[in-house]
C-alpha cells in the first residue's frame, strides 16, 4: 500500500507526527549529552538529511516529472543550499551559518512543507520522492531548530536582523547567477523562483497579483521580516519557559 501524499491529506498529518516525534526525540536524547555529543547527534542528523536529498533527486530523475530540474534548480536552490549547510554549521562556529540554518531553514523548510512544487504531491508516499522530499525539508525545520534548542545558536531580535542582512546579499548573488546563467548555458535557470513558482502555491498567488519575474516576490519580504521576528520570540519565550521549570522552587524559611 502506498497512498498518494496532499498536504492537508491523512498521509501529510502522518508525516508532520513523525516529524514531531523525531523532534522531540532528538531533544530529549540531546539535553543529556554535552557540547560535543550534541555535536554529533545533529551531524547524524544532517547526514541522514544528505540521504532524502539524494532520495530526492533520485526520485526527480526517476519520475520524469521534472527534466533537466535537478540542473536547472536544485543545486542552488535555498532549501538545498540549507541541506548542505547544515554540517558546517554544525560543526564550525560560525553564528551567521548558524543562523542561516535556524532562521531561513527553518522557514523555508516550513513553507515547502505546506507548498510544495508542481509534481510533488499525489506521488507514493512511500516513493523517493516523497521521502526525499518531505524528509529533507523537514528535517531542514528540526535541525535548524534543534541548533538553538540544544545551545548551539542563541538567536534573538539582533541576530535575527543580521541574518537578514546577509539573506538579502545572499539573494542579490542569486539574482545576478540566474541573470548571467539565463544569458549563457542554462536558459531556464530559475535559482530562488526568481522566474517561476513551479506551481508553489504561495508563489503561484504572488505571480499572479504581481505578474512580472523577480518583482513578484518582493511582497514576500514584510512577511519575512515578520517570520524571523516571531522566531527570535519563539526562542525567547521557550527559553524563559524552560529556566522556569528547570530552576529549583524557592526554600521558605521557617
Amino acid at each position: 500500500m502506498n497512498p498518494p501524499i496532499y498536504v492537508f491529506s491523512a498521509p501529510w498529518f502522518a508525516f508532520l507526527g513523525v516529524l514531531l516525534m523525531v523532534a522531540i526525540a532528538i531533544y530529549g536524547f540531546g539535553r543529556r549529552l554535552d557540547q560535543t555529543g550534541r555535536r554529533r547527534l545533529l551531524v547524524g542528523g544532517a547526514v541522514a538529511n544528505l540521504v532524502c536529498f539524494v532520495l530526492y533527486m533520485t526520485g526527480l530523475v526517476t519520475t520524469g516529472l521534472f527534466p533537466a530540474h535537478v540542473i536547472y534548480n536544485m543545486p542552488l536552490q535555498l532549501c538545498s543550499l540549507v541541506t548542505f549547510a547544515l554540517i558546517p554549521a554544525i560543526v564550525f562556529k560560525i553564528r551567521a551559518l548558524r543562523g542561516f540554518c535556524y532562521f531561513i531553514g527553518c522557514l523555508a523548510g516550513f513553507l515547502a512543507l505546506f507548498s510544495p512544487a508542481t509534481g510533488i504531491e499525489g506521488v507514493g508516499v512511500f516513493s523517493p520522492l516523497s521521502i526525499g522530499f518531505f524528509g529533507s525539508h523537514g528535517l531542514n525545520v528540526v535541525l535548524g531548530a534543534m541548533i538553538a534548542c540544544l545551545g548551539l545558536y542563541r538567536p534573538g531580535y539582533k541576530e535575527a536582523f543580521k541574518t537578514l542582512g546577509y539573506f538579502a546579499v545572499l539573494v542579490g548573488i542569486m539574482a545576478l547567477l540566474n541573470a548571467a546563467l539565463r544569458l549563457t548555458w542554462l536558459p531556464n535557470a530559475n535559482y530562488f523562483y526568481f522566474f517561476d513558482p513551479e506551481g508553489a502555491d504561495i508563489l503561484v498567488a504572488l505571480h499572479n497579483l504581481v505578474g512580472l519575474p523577480i518583482l513578484y516576490l518582493l511582497p514576500i519580504t514584510p512577511l519575512v521580516v515578520g517570520a524571523l521576528m516571531l522566531q527570535a520570540a519563539i526562542y525567547r519565550g521557550g527559553s524563559k519557559l524552560a529556566s522556569r521549570f528547570a530552576s529549583p522552587a524557592p526554600t521558605v524559611a521557617v
